[in-house]
Order: structure tokens, then sequence, then C-alpha cells
């Protein structure tokens, strides 16, 4: 896919547009694949093919899926790596809390909230928490996350006035609620994960059917948080400074997300 200029570039977003559509963790046709990454039919085959080549697409039966070279490189991004050591024991020991929740480890990351580990649970079929999928707008992660940032453009139905209370309630709290907003019948708690000097880098968070149990589960879901945040602190560590800028939302991005979280350095 070697390219030069703005070409190359056009390249290369086009390619990402396609895997970002892949990473929602579906086998997809060219047809759907192509509308849903807003290319030419013929634009999207030609690039799935490259990618295919590269190991980074899988095709079979004129069906697409991410390849187990993206998976890969996936899993070896630092911060991921290392919430994912600080939260193994943590989240088991949440999972025993009652219940078959679906637990999920979630970042801010260009403008939109990514799932980066948990363990499955009662929802996964109504929305799978798998590693790489974009949480909807205005979920509870989000607004621990947004707590800790500067309050951008609200999600699709709340009020500007709204969201900054909800993010602010978040924030004095240490904990979110959300009962069927982003995904109906779905309900969801999330408490935030802190680095050693404190900045806000992750939200865990409990997502059920049930939403009675869901509210009773927000002393677990903050001691867990609680938990991985002590074990992180004990992992080699380092944080970039805080971002005071929320960034433009690129196309495809969900409005009304933080800025990129500190970049963690996971075990070497």
């Amino acid at each position: 896919m070697a390219r030069s200029g703005a070409e190359g570039r056009g390249v290369l977003e086009g390619a990402f547009a396609l895997m970002e559509v892949l990473a929602q963790g579906e086998e997809v046709g060219l047809t759907r694949l192509a509308a849903d990454a807003e290319l030419p039919k013929a634009t999207a085959h030609r690039l799935l093919g490259q990618l295919v080549a590269l190991g980074a697409v899988q095709s079979r039966a004129g069906r697409y899926r991410l390849g187990a070279r993206t998976f890969r490189l996936g899993q070896a991004w630092h911060p991921a790596r290392a919430l994912r050591a600080a939260s193994a024991r943590p989240l088991r020991e949440l999972a025993s809390a009652g219940g078959r929740p679906s637990l999920s480890l979630s970042v801010a990351e260009a403008g939109r909230t990514i799932v980066v580990g948990g363990l499955r649970g009662e929802v996964d079929d109504v929305f799978p928490l798998r590693s790489g999928v974009v949480l909807p707008p205005g979920s509870a992660a989000e607004l621990i996350l947004a707590a800790s940032a500067p309050v951008g453009e609200p999600p699709e139905g709340r009020t500007a006035a709204s969201w900054a209370r909800e993010v602010a309630q978040a924030g004095e709290r240490g904990l979110a609620f959300e009962y069927g907003q982003c995904v109906a019948a779905l309900s969801c708690v999330s408490a935030p994960v802190r680095s050693a000097s404190g900045q806000v880098v992750a939200a865990v968070a409990a997502t059920g059917l049930d939403a009675g149990r869901i509210a009773a589960l927000g002393e677990s879901v903050a001691r867990a948080a609680a938990m991985i945040s002590a074990n992180l602190a004990r992992l080699p560590a380092t944080t970039a400074p805080p971002h005071h800028e929320r960034p433009a939302h690129p196309p495809g991005t969900v409005p009304g997300t933080r800025a990129a979280h500190p970049v963690l350095a996971g075990p070497r």
C-alpha cells in the first residue's frame, strides 16, 4: 500500500475505516463493509485485498473479519497490557459478587471510549464487550472518563447543560450509572481507575440485564477499581502529561467523548 503525499494518506484512511468497521467483531460482506466505511465498493475491494495479503484481515466465502496479525499487534498496545495485568484478579473477584454481569475495562483514545479488557457475561449476546469495541455515546464509562477532562460536546440526546451535570455528578460520586439510554435493556455502573499520580486512566464497569442488580453492584465496582489502581501503581509505569484540549472528532468517531488518556507503559 505504498503511496506518496495526499494519495498515501487517503489509502491509509480508507484502510483504517475498513478495519474500524471490522473491529466491531462481526464477519461482514463487501457491500455492507464498503457502505459502513463510506468507501466506493471498488476501492473497498482493492484495499481489502491488500489487507488480506498483509494478514491484517481474513477473508472467507466473500466475508471479512480482522486477521490474527491485527489481533497480535493490538494485544501489544502498552496501555492495554498494563491495564489487563493490573485488572486480572480484581475483575475475577468482581465477577464473583453475584449474577453474571459483563465486566469491561475501557479507556479514552482518539475521542472515543474503547474496551481494552474484561470478562464475558450475560449481555454479550446483546452487545459484545470484547476488546476493541467502541462504546456507544453516553455510556457510564464515558461519564467516568469525561469527569477527569474538560467537558466537551454532549452525546446525541443530551443537552450541554444536562451532560455537564451528569459528568460533574460522576466525578463527585466516583461512580456513574446508566439505565438503558445507550443500549436498550442494558444497565451499567462504572468507576474510575487511576494511575500512581492520581490521573484517571480507565473506567471499569459492570453491565447487566437487571437494573436492580446493577444498582447494587456500585460498591463492588468501586472496590475493584481501587484494587486495579493499586495494582497499576506497582507496575513499572510512566505517564504522559494530561491532555487539556479535546481533539476534533475525526470521521466515524463518537461525539462527546474525552481526549486520549495518559499513556501507560506496560510490563516489559
